[in-house]
């Protein structure tokens, strides 16, 4: 009901041209994407503004005819006038409010001007020379894509490539330029040919730290671990390393972390473990650190003598412990400590928390841990 409630919006005439969507020889047959576009439209209209909203259509409307023709059936906006107009006359302005285009869009649509035709999305001849000021807009950043793709050689793939030089920072950082990084690593068939990225993240030892926290550049680098060879990539790994405790506490920073973790080399992933196990205690005091714990102490890979002595240091301190077992996600932690350990005869746990057994009963998730130490007390007497 609340789908129909949405598409029955689309055709309101506040928002929608006189011709119905199915008059359109364009099968629009994914809902989500129509909906977000119609969303979209109707904030527009509501701000009295004109984005590139064609970027929203959904990604197989490719060609200029597609896109010219699904556009009017589902929106009334005039690109070329700058009006808002109902019914059709972008002469007549008396009813209608001018709409001013966002300053953001003004290069973007300047640079699309050359690539709305068929001709130039399958060659990608209007792409050559222009990959960095296409990478800022959604739509240029696929047309850049598709140019990786279809590049005949390695040569014309780096030839695209290296046109980012200078920006790959920005690009990295960019929301849509972000996605061309990723098809470079992902479509360059000789490691080698990736160099000038990781010269670019390696000019300066901060900052693959500063890379690894942005929640775009973050992707761009777990990307290229996985492609490049270790030798390649040594020094960036070798940075991610020396700030592996502070990482684990970061919102994006800890899915690098998950990556070592997982596709690391023997000798990296004994080093992370150590780092995390030295600074377990601060690690346990936040949100995001306590589910890397939680990683840790359950993953299949890490053997359970590495576990041990990952439990043993998150239990050092007891007011620590206290606040993890009263916790949502560290009553979690406590309890696989308790797993981990108590088969050991290692009863550090149960007798620092026996002591606050009243102030875990009497708190939520405490009381979870409570009972399992009743149980553990059973059976490990």
């Amino acid at each position: 009901l609340r789908c129909a409630s949405k598409m029955q919006r689309i055709t309101d005439s506040r928002f929608c041209s006189a011709t119905p969507i199915g008059s359109c020889d364009i099968e629009l047959s994914a809902p989500k994407p129509l909906e977000s576009l119609a969303r979209r439209l109707r904030n527009e209209a509501s701000e009295h503004r004109v984005w590139l909203w064609h970027a929203y259509l959904p990604q197989r409307l490719q060609h200029a005819e597609s896109r010219a023709a699904a556009v009017a059936a589902v929106t009334p906006f005039h690109v070329g006038t700058g009006f808002l107009d109902r019914d059709g006359d972008a002469d007549d302005c008396t009813s209608e409010k001018k709409v001013t285009r966002h300053s953001s869009n003004a290069t973007c649509s300047t640079c699309m001007e050359d690539v709305q035709s068929e001709e130039s999305l399958d060659q990608g001849s209007s792409v050559v020379g222009r990959v960095w000021e296409l990478s800022q807009d959604p739509l240029g950043s696929r047309v850049v894509q598709a140019a990786l793709e279809r590049a005949d050689s390695e040569e014309q793939r780096c030839l695209l490539a290296h046109e980012l030089c200078g920006h790959l920072h920005e690009t990295m950082h960019c929301p849509h330029g972000n996605h061309v990084v990723q098809k470079i690593i992902s479509t360059m068939q000789r490691p080698e040919s990736l160099q000038f990225i990781v010269d670019a993240l390696t000019q300066q030892d901060s900052s693959v730290v500063e890379v690894a926290k942005h929640k775009y550049a973050s992707r761009v680098v777990k990307h290229l671990l996985k492609v490049c060879p270790a030798a390649q990539v040594s020094e960036i790994t070798e940075n991610l390393l020396a700030a592996a405790s502070t990482l684990a506490c970061h919102m994006f920073g800890r899915f690098l972390v998950q990556h070592l973790l997982d596709c690391g080399t023997e000798e990296q992933k004994y080093r992370l473990l150590r780092t995390i196990e030295q600074n377990a205690l601060r690690i346990s005091q936040t949100c995001i650190g306590r589910s890397v714990l939680e990683i840790l102490l359950t993953h299949t890979a890490i053997e359970d003598q590495d576990k041990a002595w990952m439990a043993r240091a998150c239990a050092q301190d007891s007011e620590v412990l206290l606040r993890l077992a009263l916790g949502k996600l560290g009553h979690t932690i406590v309890l696989l400590m308790l797993e981990i350990l108590e088969p050991r005869r290692d009863q550090r746990v149960s007798v620092s928390l026996a002591q606050h057994l009243d102030t875990l009963r009497a708190s939520e998730f405490g009381r979870i841990v409570a009972q399992r130490l009743d149980v553990v007390g059973a059976e490990y007497p």
